[in-house]
């Protein structure tokens, strides 16, 4: 396989990772903000239709609805739902679907037959309670929820002010239903009694229950509203046919204002709880988009450096190998150079930035996605470092001073995805020093990665450390099924070979052969006694110190805290 195939092969095989991991971050960061940006723009004309259509309700349910009122209404209703249409119709068209435009989009659906019940109130077709049905069946034909609440932009509070919006609407329907029974001169018939006692125990069941799920901030607005009983009152006086309409109006008014308000505020606070996770998602899109594809775009410049240096370090003579000196190829070297340096530097400064945004936050579930966040960084500069190192390059963060062994190897843990199984507590200390930190670390990491590739999941991978007569090792064991003598023999050749294997099988070894290359570390691989494979790591005595004599304390440096040097 020629050396143009097999990177070729290398830099498609990069991008379709990177593509795998930036896909579903990017399209859940823009399915956040859109969520967001529709819901803030689509709340008030949407919310203004419903109240205009519950009015309509009303209106159209008494004894003689055609009239001035009614056909201002209508007209109020009619520059809502324009209004509504218009906005939906605007640049929100270009976002993505979201729980808001889909329920904007079913309102204006239904209101599509306003025309036709208007037309059948008004010929005395629908009246009365088949009115108040006619404009139920427009504003919440499901009986489930109002259109008003969108759960994609809620978390966690989407279900009580569901809850709270459908109890706000059944008490409207209510409402509507003793103006459409007002007028009877034998009074409530059983029908209706039955009707209205089912409305009432409905939306008192639901109030109930968005209490528990509400955020914390609206908790005494709820309580007020909850404990408010003259509606109560008033609507046992109704149904008992003792009167208590005036009183019933009154207490209507105010607690329908109330639970309005009560959600306009749930919504805005839960709205800001989930700002955290908003932030966190459009966070780690940048962080495994922007960062992958600096690191595809590194690749590329640093495969082109080192074919023009083989080229010219080789005996053999290529097409176009002749270069006059004032050729802009052989300019761009220190531009490339100073690309590759301010890659990594930009991909340094968004792991302190994560790191910060991490040490601010509180919540745990924020904590987690920045953490998530953060992983994914940091294996994406290890493979943009381990494609600088094998291109022949030296990747730019380095250490002027020594590091405890057991932060390198937690570090190489953290460049994994399955960072959970492996156990790095039987490490004993030593420094090692800082030129070696970088290489070491991703050293270890492919060979912590062959054992949890091909260990059982269940299983963990345990790295030790200890003093050795050659210097210190490293030892990393799994319980997989091991190697056969010929697979040894063929990794140790790998490992010790300058150029890469054909296929993809043994990239992983011939990776760690070079990174040891570098420093002169030892990298044997043998099957453990108890079955799995163990990788014996010797580094240097030249590249260890001891550890202080000083016992730990939380106040010893980690990686964290130890500045790495972006080298020029």
């Amino acid at each position: 396989m020629s050396t143009r195939t097999k990177v070729i092969t290398g830099l498609a095989l990069l991008v379709a990772l990177w593509a795998a991991a930036a896909v579903p971050a990017v399209t859940e960061a823009v399915q956040v903000m859109s969520a967001r940006l529709t819901a803030n723009h689509l709340s008030r004309p949407l919310g203004t239709l419903v109240l205009a259509l519950e009015a309509e309700r009303r209106l159209s349910a008494g004894e003689s609805p055609a009239g001035p009122e009614l056909a201002a209404q209508r007209a109020r209703t009619d520059r809502s739902r324009q209004e509504l249409r218009t906005t939906r119709d605007s640049w929100i068209t270009w976002l993505a679907d979201t729980d808001a435009t889909r329920q904007t989009d079913e309102l204006l659906g239904r209101t599509e037959r306003l025309p036709a019940v208007r037309a059948a109130v008004d010929g005395g077709q629908a009246v009365r309670e088949r009115a108040v049905d006619a404009y139920t069946a427009l504003i919440d034909p499901a009986g489930v929820r109002t259109p008003t609440v969108f759960p994609d932009q809620l978390a966690g509070s989407s279900a009580g002010l569901s809850a709270l919006s459908r109890s706000r609407e059944l008490l409207a329907e209510e409402d509507a239903h003793l103006v459409a029974t007002a007028g009877r001169r034998d009074g409530l018939t059983e029908a209706d009694r039955v009707r209205l006692s089912t409305l009432s125990g409905a939306r008192r069941s639901l109030l109930a229950a968005a209490g528990s799920d509400l955020p914390a901030s609206t908790a005494t607005q709820y309580q007020q509203l909850a404990a408010d009983t003259r509606l109560a009152a008033a609507e046992s006086r109704l149904l008992a046919g003792t009167g208590g309409g005036p009183d019933w109006s009154a207490a209507y008014n105010q607690v329908n204002t109330g639970l309005w308000e009560l959600q306009a505020s749930g919504t805005r606070a839960a709205a800001d709880a989930a700002t955290g996770h908003a932030v966190v998602t459009v966070v780690r899109a940048g962080v495994v988009g922007g960062v992958g594809l600096i690191a595809v775009i590194a690749v590329l410049l640093v495969a082109r450096r080192s074919r023009t240096r083989s080229t010219a370090a080789g005996g053999e003579r290529r097409p176009g190998a002749d270069r006059a000196a004032g050729d802009p190829s052989s300019r761009l070297e220190p531009l490339l150079r100073d690309l590759e340096r301010r890659n990594q530097g930009l991909l340094h400064r968004q792991l302190r930035l994560l790191d910060t945004l991490a040490r601010r936050e509180s919540d745990d579930e924020t904590l987690g996605e920045l953490f998530r966040a953060d992983h994914l960084a940091n294996r994406i500069r290890r493979n943009l470092e381990k494609s600088i190192t094998l291109a022949g390059g030296t990747p730019a963060r380095r250490w002027r001073n020594p590091v405890p062994i057991g932060e390198v190897v937690r570090g190489a843990a953290s460049e994994i995805s399955e960072y959970g199984r492996v156990s790095t507590s039987q490490v004993e200390p030593v420094l090692l020093a800082g030129i070696a930190v970088t290489d070491l670390m991703h050293l270890l990491a492919e060979l912590i990665e062959n054992g949890t590739m091909f260990a059982p999941a269940e299983t963990r991978v345990r790295v030790t450390g200890s003093a050795a007569e050659t210097g210190y090792r490293l030892t990393v064991t799994d319980v997989g099924p091991g190697m056969d003598e010929d697979d040894l023999v063929t990794a140790a050749q790998v490992m010790a070979g300058e150029d890469p294997p054909a296929g993809g099988t043994w990239w992983g070894l011939y990776a760690v052969g070079r990174f040891a290359a570098r420093h002169g570390i030892a990298v044997e691989l043998h099957n453990g006694a108890d079955g799995g494979l163990a990788a014996e790591v010797t580094v240097p005595p030249a590249l260890v110190s001891p550890a202080p004599a000083e016992p730990a304390t939380s106040d010893e440096p980690t990686l964290d805290d130890l500045e790495p040097v972006m080298q020029s």
